[in-house]
């Protein structure tokens, strides 16, 4: 989604992958989007659209939107273009840009701007803050939404688990990722001339009080977890032994009758 090469992406683009991310954003559609409202926003630059499965759902929360959406990799576009169709929406509502976002080239300036789950991927984020700056109005909200990996804990906790996590995220950081970035959310916003800047943290602590939901999270996670079990083999990072072990203690977590799944990730609003 930016840099001046290809840069690599934990998830990849496979179709399973792309399909995925619809999903999740659909599991993790309340969590984000009761906090954020773009109800006097009319012109909405989004950077980082990927597959626009976070253009889908603010179109359905916030159907008055006009969308311009930002994203580096064809391939996510290609499939957006299609997820938008299937939806409904049309190029009236949406329209994709294929674009690095340390280096837009817009032909408008917007009242509104969202990212979600894309800083985390980007070598030195404070360059797309900066850089999309001059294309919002006076007054324009902000709205970001990252993540915060170290929060991530079970009950009971596995090694399997923990372990892969651990590699996971020491490769994000390897390939020029941040998996922590959402902490970071506020100096970020700051150093880069924003003002108004509030942070909050959302996320999960489910228990035996919310089976469902506990199932459905966790059901989540292993799918996330598993993602970038491709290109942690390709690295030569895990075995497919500690990818086994891997998804078969998550499912003995998200069967067992006492079991905690807990994770935060970190929201900012702030101003131009």
């Amino acid at each position: 989604m930016s840099g001046t090469s290809t840069p690599k992406y934990i998830h990849g683009y496979q179709e399973e992958e792309q399909e995925r991310l619809r999903e999740q954003a659909l599991v993790i559609e309340r969590p984000i989007y009761d906090f954020i409202d773009f109800s006097e926003v009319k012109e909405l630059l989004e950077i980082g659209s990927g597959v626009g499965a976070q253009t889908e759902i603010l179109l359905k929360r916030f159907p008055h939107l006009s969308i311009t959406s930002v994203e580096y990799e064809s391939r996510q576009i290609a499939k957006a273009k299609e997820n938008m169709a299937k939806a409904g929406f049309g190029e009236d509502q949406v329209r994709f840009i294929h674009q690095d976002a340390k280096n837009l080239k817009l032909n408008r300036k917007y009242d509104g701007a969202f990212i979600c789950w894309v800083l985390e991927h980007i070598p030195n984020p404070i360059e797309v803050l900066v850089r999309m700056k001059p294309f919002l109005k006076p007054g324009a909200m902000v709205s970001i939404t990252e993540v915060f990996n170290a929060t991530f804990y079970t009950y009971p906790i596995m090694p399997a688990i923990m372990d892969y996590w651990k590699i996971y995220n020491e490769y994000q950081v390897h390939i020029g990722g941040d998996p922590q970035v959402g902490a970071k959310l506020g100096d970020l916003l700051s150093e880069s001339g924003y003002r108004d800047i509030s942070l909050r943290s959302g996320g999960f602590h489910l228990d035996s009080r919310h089976p469902e939901e506990r199932s459905t999270v966790f059901s989540y996670w292993k799918n996330l977890m598993n993602s970038g079990a491709p290109a942690l083999l390709l690295e030569g990072l895990v075995t497919e032994k500690q990818i086994e072990e891997m998804l078969s203690a998550m499912e003995e977590l998200q069967n067992m009758p006492n079991s905690v799944f807990y994770y935060r990730f970190i929201q900012a609003t702030a101003f131009v």
